[in-house]
């Protein structure tokens, strides 16, 4: 395994809002209660606020890691995930990150079959989190785990025994691919799937947009505090015990009660709706 240092750039100073802040705080200070200046909080400030400059303006690098090791779980932890996950034409795990030059805040380890990947701290300053990207070789994997507080992920034709995120926030977008078993938990979620195939899916949100593009499973269990479930099954309505509870009116799928049905639908949203419809 190695890692691949380039130079991509510098983050800009915010010179103008750091002398603006200085400059209300070094006053504050000056005019304390017996008037006099106090010298060595001056003198602290001052450096707080070169080393704040510093951070600003250290220099962003994009670095690789890459591994040939026979891997079938892929663990990832990350503070801020800006996340892309998918397949390629490779017979090694690539991956490509974002970060300041001078500090590692990635680190990679192999355990066994197992890599570990891990985002230790967050960058700050920046408009927006740099994405990762993750390119696996197409074969099928036993665990892809994802687990952040703030997380936007895009996973494209991965085949997985099993796929689990655990966020704060959550964005994902899930395009093509297998899993016996997906299994999304957050405080709050925007999810799409799009066309995956699975045995078994699980969602749980306190607030939540779920929306199904021709996807397909024996069984489904979406609970959502708040927000609403939304699309197209693969399957017919008499192919599914159907279990529906949800507060809104417009509400269009129906409970059916076919408990000798082998597939499974259970959605419930305390408040909002579901609007699905089978296609089969």
């Amino acid at each position: 395994m190695k890692q691949i240092l380039l130079l991509a750039g510098s983050a800009a100073l915010a010179a103008a809002l750091l002398c603006s802040c200085a400059t209300l705080q070094i006053a504050s200070k000056v005019l304390d209660g017996s008037g006099q200046a106090v010298e060595q909080e001056l003198e602290d400030m001052a450096s707080s606020i070169q080393a704040a400059q510093e951070v600003q303006a250290s220099d962003l690098a994009r670095r690789t890691y890459t591994t040939s090791q026979n891997i079938t779980k892929v663990e990832i932890q990350e503070v801020d995930a800006n996340l892309s996950i998918k397949t390629g034409n490779t017979d090694e795990i690539r991956v490509t990150y974002i970060e300041p030059e001078a500090q590692s805040l990635y680190t990679f380890e192999v355990e066994g079959n197992t890599l570990k990947i891990r985002k230790l701290g967050r960058m700050e300053n920046l408009n927006s989190t740099p994405a990762t990207v993750i390119v696996l070789p197409a074969r099928a994997y036993e665990d892809i785990e994802v687990e952040a507080d703030n997380a936007s992920l895009t996973l494209k034709d991965l085949d997985t025994r099993r796929l689990n995120v655990e966020a704060d926030n959550l964005s994902l977008d899930i395009t093509g691919g297998n899993a016996d078993q997906l299994s999304l938990k957050a405080d709050s979620a925007a999810v799409e799937l799009s066309k995956i195939t699975a045995q078994k899916v699980e969602i749980e949100a306190d607030n939540g947009a779920v929306h199904f593009d021709q996807t397909q499973a024996d069984a489904y269990r979406c609970d959502l505090h708040n927000g609403a479930i939304e699309g197209v099954l693969m399957g017919r309505n008499d192919e599914y015990n159907i279990n529906v509870s949800a507060r809104d009116e417009h509400t269009n799928l129906k409970s059916n009660g076919n408990t000798s049905a082998k597939k499974s639908i259970d959605f419930s949203v305390n408040n909002g709706g579901i609007r699905v419809r089978l296609l089969g």
